[in-house]
């Protein structure tokens, strides 16, 4: 009897510790808002492919790009999903950061506007939402005002709402005269006779809009754990072009969307926006510099080298890793 007692106090002692070392080791992952592109995010984390890549992961969802990145260099969160353009911002500021890979290179806003609005040359004095000032969403619709031949420094103002449901119920209410939004609200935009003005990913922009980043110091010293997470958030991606119906139910859960039809155009819009091997482009790097430009000199001085470190996608990509996943 004696024995049989060790033997289960032994059990539970052996138990608490794992449970305690699980915890201890729990990476924070930290998304930049709720919208379609972080797909590949939810499916590694809801489907189980970071625990099959010896990682515990918990992920924490943020307003806009800045409070994710302010996180990640307090060391509150390990990895930053989300705008690479406030990653540039933090490595311009002087901050240890970097990116490890590129999952959206081009920009996936449409610009839309009430309906009382018909057309570009209308858009001058307007009142534009964005999540936060100097985030994607901030920089890609100053292009789009550029593009369609307005100021955006002097002919419009432009202000940090939220995410792009906050931006998006701003322009419902009247409280903003447009946005830039993303699928699958560009159906709702569509049906509640809002003007599409202009989309961006049709224009073959190339921008580098959403990415992984760490810090440089996180990097050095666990590049395992940093080789696990790209493992586990590469087999989203692949698990979203070979599983539609499992991707669409993650992606229902994880935006509190039921409507099929805007389910749909989300995911058939990932599956032209995803690449397999999500490198990046010095293209698109640089277009974020030279936005970023605009309002900060430094960007001047930096190249699109400066910002990311290929290292471990290759590593992953000569392991055949990269390959054996999408057969």
């Amino acid at each position: 009897m004696k024995r049989i007692t060790q033997i289960i106090v032994l059990t539970v002692w052996i138990m608490g510790l794992s449970t305690s070392i699980a915890r201890a080791q729990t990476i924070r992952i930290g998304s930049a808002g709720l919208s379609g592109e972080l797909l590949p995010l939810w499916i590694a984390q809801s489907k189980g492919l970071f625990r099959k890549n010896a990682l515990a992961t918990e992920v924490i969802t943020f307003q806009g790009g800045p409070p994710t990145v302010q996180s990640l260099l307090a060391g509150e969160i390990k990895f930053h999903v989300g705008g690479t353009s406030s990653i540039v911002d933090a490595k311009l500021a002087g901050g240890d950061t970097f990116t490890i890979a590129v999952f959206v290179n081009t920009l996936p806003y449409t610009l839309v506007a009430s309906e009382k609005i018909k057309s570009a040359d209308q858009l001058k004095g307007k009142r534009f939402a964005v999540s936060r000032l100097g985030s994607v969403s901030d920089l890609s619709l100053r292009i789009a005002l550029r593009n369609l031949g307005i100021n955006p420094e002097k002919e419009a103002v432009i202000l940090g709402i939220g995410d792009q449901t906050s931006r998006f119920g701003a322009l419902r209410s009247g409280a903003v005269d447009a946005t830039v939004i993303s699928p699958p609200l560009t159906i709702t935009a569509r049906q509640l006779k809002f003007n599409l003005i202009t989309s961006f990913q049709e224009a073959g922009i190339k921008w580098a809009y959403n990415s992984i980043d760490i810090t440089g110091d996180f990097g050095r010293s666990n590049r395992e754990t940093v080789l696990n997470l790209l493992k586990g958030f590469i087999e989203g991606m692949a698990f979203i072009r070979k599983n539609k119906e499992e991707s669409l139910g993650v992606l229902s859960k994880w935006m509190r969307l039921q409507d099929r039809e805007s389910l749909e155009e989300t995911y058939d819009f990932l599956l032209r926006i995803l690449p397999r091997k999500p490198y990046g482009t010095d293209e698109g790097i640089q277009a974020v510099l030279d936005a970023i430009g605009v309002r900060n000199p430094k960007a001047k001085k930096f190249k699109p080298q400066d910002f990311i470190d290929i290292s471990y996608l290759q590593e992953l990509e000569r392991s055949g890793f990269i390959d054996r996943i999408y057969q």
